[in-house]
């Protein structure tokens, strides 16, 4: 009995609440919501969301954020596009090459804010349009398209006629869990993000931690941005424009504190779960373009209102 408590009184479980009340009003006007290829794509799309709000999750727990992350996802993109393209690259090796861009993308970000201490937000809100920028110049504002099949096959299905995005959303999301909650990483992550100032006193190198969060993060959405390219045959300069609010108003709705010291990987699957189905329930009820991007805007609104209810309140109501 005391184990149940336990249980219900965990935040995973009242977010819980909201999907499943959104899949059973979409099941109820569109009975098609819940058939196994709706379900496949619903969380394929989970999938690619879920490695940039991991990524968020490991910057949130120390106190900083990033919304570069859309364009870090659109480079990595157009990066393996070209050296497969362009250069004639074996796909692995392209791949690699993608994902090197992202943790050097991640360590820019990282060096700008530890090395002048800017507020992350403005930080990355610069490197978002310079990022932008080197993409639309090494495009010139033009897709690629027509890659390898070995390429192609990871953006397909595999065993279980599951998609690999899925496969690999799953063991990041688990190896992330067991590096929060038992690594000595996780644990300086959320003391740095707690309280800087004690967490240095006890000998934790702040700026170190720091940048692994952002080098980690841009290697997560340089994975997302590869997995999206190999899924859709094409990688487009304009790729994952706002997916950066999306990924942060998911990660706080998983209960990830904007103000650090608190993860939970769960949480956030969740998150992602609820800003991706809400989506995809918008367009089976065919509700208009334009109020779908108000809704996702009010919820952004509303789950940051709540982020800062839950600080105030375990603070005591002192700001």
């Amino acid at each position: 009995m005391e184990t149940i408590k336990k249980i219900t009184k965990r935040n995973e479980v009242g977010i819980l609440i909201p999907l499943l009340l959104i899949w059973i009003i979409t099941f109820i006007a569109n009975n098609a919501f819940l058939t196994s290829t709706n379900m496949i794509a619903l969380f394929r799309t989970v999938s690619i969301t879920l490695l940039g709000a991991i990524g968020a999750t490991f910057l949130f727990a120390c106190g900083m954020m990033d919304v570069s992350s859309s364009s870090i996802y659109a480079l990595s993109g157009i990066v393996i596009a070209v050296l497969m393209k362009n250069f004639g690259l074996n796909p692995i090796i392209a791949c690699l090459g993608g994902l090197l861009v992202g943790a050097l993308a991640g360590l820019a970000n990282g060096f700008i804010v530890n090395t002048f201490d800017i507020p992350a937000f403005i930080a990355t809100l610069g490197t978002q349009y310079i990022f932008r920028g080197v993409v639309n110049v090494v495009s010139q504002g033009s897709a690629y398209t027509g890659f390898p099949e070995s390429f192609s096959k990871l953006g397909g299905a595999g065993p279980l006629g599951i998609p690999w995005s899925i496969y690999i959303a799953v063991v990041v999301a688990l190896i992330a869990a067991w590096l929060l909650k038992y690594s000595t990483f996780g644990r300086s992550l959320l003391a740095v993000g707690g309280n800087p100032e004690t967490a240095r006193v006890c000998g934790i190198n702040v700026k170190k931690v720091r940048y692994k969060a952002f080098i980690l993060s841009g290697i997560l959405c340089a994975s997302a941005g590869i997995l999206s390219t190999a899924r859709l045959a094409t990688a487009q300069p304009s790729a994952a424009t706002g997916w950066e609010m999306t990924v942060i108003a998911a990660t706080i709705i998983g209960g990830v504190s904007m103000y650090g010291g608190t993860a939970s990987i769960f949480g956030v699957v969740i998150g992602v779960c609820i800003m991706e189905t809400l989506t995809i329930s918008m367009t089976m009820l065919k509700v208009n373009p334009y109020w779908q991007k108000i809704v996702v805007g009010f919820i952004i609104v509303l789950a940051v209102i709540i982020d800062t209810y839950r600080r105030l309140k375990s603070s005591g109501g002192n700001s």
